[in-house]
């Protein structure tokens, strides 16, 4: 049967929230860090942080060890994963150390949580896996195949259409889901409980309702793609043909759902939401049969504390994948739940997930030739030529430039940052990589330019962060330069050319650096700390 949350609502939702726990735990934290200051000066945190207070005689400044996973939870009779939003994240690029998120480290959450909690563990995907921006590129589809294989590995119980999965189209969708539901023991549906593909819902593709069990308990899953989403959809044009792709409206089949899982009697009943957190929060007030609503499009790095719409609670799981969603179902029929980091400090990187990695990076090599073929128009300077081509001339930002770390930028795709050679997979082949490692490619796209660096073997030239991706390509400059004879009065080609290579230092620091040092890659980048280890101003020659 369904718990009864009625009138212990507001009880529930004290209990899953934690408030008063946490706030005593909080006091208890200020009266020892107070004790400890009086006794020894010795618990300052000069960045303001709580930090737990050293026994006596002991030092502030010794490693602290991670609090472990939910240790302040009781065992629930099932704990339930969500995860999605992660739009082509697969894993942190690895340019900086201790990024979060990932497969590898999501894996070693789901591995803690059964083998070493001994908990019965179900995880479910509310889709948005894929750049959205980045759909109709090759690599998308082998991604897309890593990222199935993935949660398979994982033991994920189904992934919902969400508005990037949708956007591949019926036929893509289903070309995919034939390919991998051929693999030995795979278990992943795709879920959609409003969106029909090629006019019936009998190709076994997408599942409208699911039950899966754990812990003794029966779980009903239904998924939507909101009307957010289909706006969206119709937008593009994929669903103009609604007997390849339908959506519906998900409030004319939910009714209809709701029915056919009560059918089976779970004792729990989740709605995954592909749509916009206000349309996820209007859907929990109008359906509030649902006990869980997990909802796409919520911020990066989500609140942790619980967030009820009613009795219904609303689970947000982030974005990028470096947060997961934890659900503790109470032996009393009670939710506890919680916002997991995925960090370096509490996981590691789960074996399995390596070994996808690899498989990833040489599916992407396999496929070079058809990678390779896709580019755009060379810029309106002219094609890139390569470092060597400048050197003559400015041999003193060459000499700066030598002895840089871009210049073995395509060197550490090899190689991995220090420290990380025994788990590190080449990367030479992956496009998304190659764009801020290489010459020649559009870097927030991930995109080669026509005479852009293709491989080592055909532009050896173009391999490293080399000139012309800050100064511009550089063939119609070199040209006029070695044309022109010293001496003689500056041609308009010589002039022109030196003015498209010029980069002032307000463009770099605005506009420039951060097309490679953003966010994702580059989260500590101060543009005021990295230029004095690269400036190469003037010509010093």
């Amino acid at each position: 049967m369904l718990p009864n949350f009625g009138d212990n609502g507001m009880e529930s939702k004290m209990m899953v929230d934690g408030t008063v726990n946490r706030s005593g735990r909080f006091t208890l934290a200020m009266i020892l860090t107070v004790f400890a200051v009086i006794a020894s000066l010795s618990a300052c945190d000069p960045k303001g942080k709580s930090k737990p207070v050293p026994p006596q005689g002991g030092s502030s400044a010794a490693p602290k060890k991670p609090k472990g996973l939910l240790e302040d939870w009781s065992t629930p009779q099932a704990a339930l994963v969500f995860t999605g939003d992660i739009h082509g994240h697969l894993e942190p690029c690895g340019c900086t150390a201790g990024q979060s998120g990932g497969f590898a480290l999501r894996g070693d959450l789901l591995r803690q949580l059964r083998e070493e909690k001994k908990w019965p563990t179900v995880a479910l995907d509310v889709g948005g896996s894929l750049n959205d921006a980045r759909l109709s590129y090759p690599q998308t589809k082998y991604k897309f195949n890593a990222i199935l294989k993935g949660l398979n590995t994982l033991g994920y119980s189904g992934i919902a259409l969400g508005k990037e999965e949708l956007l591949l189209g019926a036929e893509a969708l289903f070309t995919e889901f034939t390919n991998v539901s051929a693999i030995e023991n795979f278990h992943v549906p795709f879920l959609g409980s409003n969106t029909t593909i090629f006019g019936s819902k009998d190709l076994g593709t997408p599942t409208s309702t699911q039950f899966i069990e754990a812990g003794g308990m029966k779980i009903g899953v239904a998924s939507i793609a909101g009307n957010s989403t289909r706006s969206v959809l119709e937008t593009s044009g994929v669903t103009r043909d609604p007997s390849t792709l339908q959506v519906d409206d998900p409030r004319t089949i939910l009714p209809g759902v709701i029915e056919e899982l009560k059918k089976g009697q779970p004792d729990l009943l989740v709605l995954l939401s592909a749509s916009s957190m206000e349309e996820s929060q209007a859907l929990a007030r109008e359906f509030p049969q649902f006990h869980i609503v997990v909802t796409a499009e919520s911020a990066e790095d989500p609140r942790v504390e619980p967030v009820y719409i009613g009795e219904t609670l609303l689970v947000q799981v982030g974005r990028k994948g470096k947060n997961a969603a934890v659900v503790g179902v109470l032996p009393d029929g009670k939710l506890k739940s919680t916002v997991v980091s995925l960090s370096v400090d509490q996981f590691t990187d789960l074996p399995a997930m390596i070994d996808l990695m690899r498989d990833y990076q040489n599916s992407l090599k396999e496929a070079w030739p058809e990678l390779s073929a896709q580019s755009i128009p060379d810029p309106q300077a002219g094609q890139f030529v390569g470092a060597e081509a400048c050197k003559t001339c400015h041999s003193f930002a060459y000499s700066v430039w030598k002895e840089s770390k871009h210049a073995h930028a395509y060197d550490s795709l090899i190689t991995g940052r220090p420290g990380t050679e025994a788990t590190w997979t080449s990367r030479i082949y992956d496009p998304e990589c190659l764009a801020c490692h290489v010459t020649g490619w559009d870097p927030q796209r991930a995109l080669r330019y026509e005479s852009g660096f293709i491989d080592k073997q055909k532009t050896p030239h173009l391999a490293g962060q080399q000139c012309e991706n800050c100064h511009g390509a550089g063939s119609a400059h070199v040209a006029a330069e070695n044309a022109w004879k010293r001496g003689t009065p500056l041609t308009p080609e010589v002039t022109a050319g030196r003015e498209s290579i010029r980069m002032t230092l307000s463009r770099a620091r605005t506009d420039l650096c951060v097309r490679c040092h953003d966010g994702d890659n580059s989260p500590h980048f101060d543009f005021d700390k990295y230029w004095p280890k690269v400036n190469h101003s003037g010509r010093k020659d």
